[in-house]
């Protein structure tokens, strides 16, 4: 049976995968008070990039990754690519997976080892793709209203806090152009919205594409906004001086900030939405690996393949870096430029070129 999906569930999919890890961790005030620009033009190649996903979609006539690079290039070229992909998709699975176990175990779990964590994780990770996206999906329809609840009233009490200052946000207009394209490029492209290549596994499963073209761009624009009022409400707290001096700028903001007097400790919220996100984000990346899997091996069990892409996912999370400090490296220098370039943005306009060049031809005789 053909698995569908309501738009409002992969629209809460993409708003909690792109909040991921992003809230909490994937802070870049290297702009400083400019940081807001840095956050809309983000935004507004997001939007780009998802409607260069769609334009290849709707060329390939709405099949899935796989099968459009069989489409555009080819039975055994679309065979090496489509391992090529599951395995990226499982690296990055295990990449948040990494930066969720340091998170907790720097903020709740200081005793606790980090493999611990991760495994425990994990097998909720596991469970759920044994239970398809379908399962996926409803659960993050709920977790996208709690988590947009969450955010909301965060940001509410930041701005209220006696220790925002609206003086941290001025000047503005004082960071080069130059500065401002160096942290959009290549990391404000492909993180968090470039990772949305990995939707073109979901997408042939909405049951209403229209309503996908037409409205797809809203979740990114709704993320991007949030990120940013955030950041200004970190921004107002930290001041431009000190912000990123913290790993957790997030999380050392809301420890400035109380309801009333009365709740403190609001940072326990921050770990809430790295919960939610971290489910989500690593869920779907390595389902989307494993479902690459089947396709390529149809003869094997289902459950043997997501057992195996669950030990990956694993593996690569604490194999491929050494310690926290050359995680973040790997993933700030080396991962944007030789992963996510090629296989976000590269590989997919060279299927749509191909594609668009097949059917001008195919029209023409």
């Amino acid at each position: 049976m053909m698995i569908k999906l309501a738009p409002l569930e992969l629209f809460s999919l993409m708003i909690n995968f792109l909040l991921g890890s992003a809230i909490v961790v994937g802070w870049n005030f290297e702009t400083s008070q400019d940081v807001w620009i840095t956050i809309l033009l983000s935004i507004f190649i997001g939007v780009g990039i998802f409607y260069l996903y769609i334009i290849l979609h709707s060329l390939g006539e709405w099949g899935n990754l796989i099968q459009l690079i069989e489409l555009g290039l080819g039975k055994w070229v679309s065979k090496i690519l489509g391992l090529i992909y599951s395995l990226y998709f499982l690296y990055i699975a295990g990449r948040v997976l990494k930066d969720f176990s340091f998170f907790i175990g720097e903020v709740l779990f200081n005793n606790i080892p980090f493999w611990i964590i991760s495994f425990t994780f994990l097998l909720v990770v596991f469970y759920s793709c044994l239970l398809g996206i379908e399962a996926i999906a409803r659960s993050s329809l709920i977790l996208c209203a709690f988590s947009i609840v969450i955010i909301l009233v965060l940001m509410i009490f930041g701005y209220l806090s006696p220790y925002f200052e609206v003086s941290n946000l001025t000047p503005i207009f004082r960071t080069s152009w130059k500065q401002i394209m160096s942290s959009v490029f290549p990391t404000g492209l492909t993180f968090p919205y470039g990772e949305l290549i990995v939707f073109m596994m979901l997408f042939p499963n909405v049951n209403n594409t229209k309503t996908l073209r037409k409205y797809g761009w809203i979740s990114i624009c709704l993320t991007g906004l949030l990120l940013l009022v955030v950041g200004e409400m970190i921004l107002g707290l930290l001041s431009s001086e000190t912000v990123n001096l913290y790993v957790f700028p997030f999380v050392k903001a809301l420890e400035l900030t109380n309801i009333l007097d009365i709740l403190s400790h609001l940072e326990a919220f921050a770990v809430l939405l790295n919960l939610i996100g971290g489910f989500v984000k690593i869920s779907i990346f390595m389902y989307s690996g494993l479902m690459i899997l089947v396709h390529l091996f149809p003869k094997r069990n289902l459950n043997l393949i997501t057992m195996i892409s669950a030990i990956l996912t694993y593996l690569f999370a604490f194999t491929l870096s050494k310690n926290i400090i050359q995680h973040l490296f790997i993933g700030l220098k080396v991962v944007p430029i030789y992963f996510h370039i090629p296989f976000q943005i590269v590989i997919p306009l060279i299927l749509v070129i191909s594609l668009f060049i097949k059917k001008f031809i195919a029209k023409s005789f």
